[in-house]
């Protein structure tokens, strides 16, 4: 992270960790076998907390649907920042947040699933 770096993209930066472990997470092949079966798996909370401990509980289509958004991560209830990020879906046990605009471009291009990245 850059010593420069605003609050908001320490924040998105975080964010962007966690979601690349939640990434390996569910391609783990225990996580693969629960999703088959229409079974939640748990995944970290991606919020900007640098130690966050809470986990979260979804499906493998609801993780689909918000890694569908380069801009939207998952997190556990009340995990928000709203100087940030935005609520937009709630869930039992977790909430959407979309990035706002001013750091979209780091976490489209922070996303490990863009076509554009290279391995190294």
């Amino acid at each position: 992270m850059s010593p420069m770096a605003s609050r908001q993209e320490r924040i998105a930066e975080i964010e962007v960790l966690f979601r690349a472990g939640n990434e390996r997470m569910m391609a783990w092949p225990e996580n693969q076998e629960r999703i088959a079966r229409g079974e939640p798996v748990t995944v970290l909370c991606e919020c900007g907390r640098r130690r966050c401990p809470a986990r979260v509980a979804l499906t493998g289509p609801e993780y689909e649907a918000v890694r569908g958004d380069a801009s939207r991560f998952l997190l556990a209830h009340g995990h928000e920042f709203p100087e940030a990020e935005d609520v937009v879906d709630e869930h039992e046990s977790y909430v959407v947040v979309r990035k706002h605009d001013d750091v979209r471009a780091l976490v489209e291009r922070m996303d490990l699933r863009r076509a554009d990245v290279d391995d190294p």
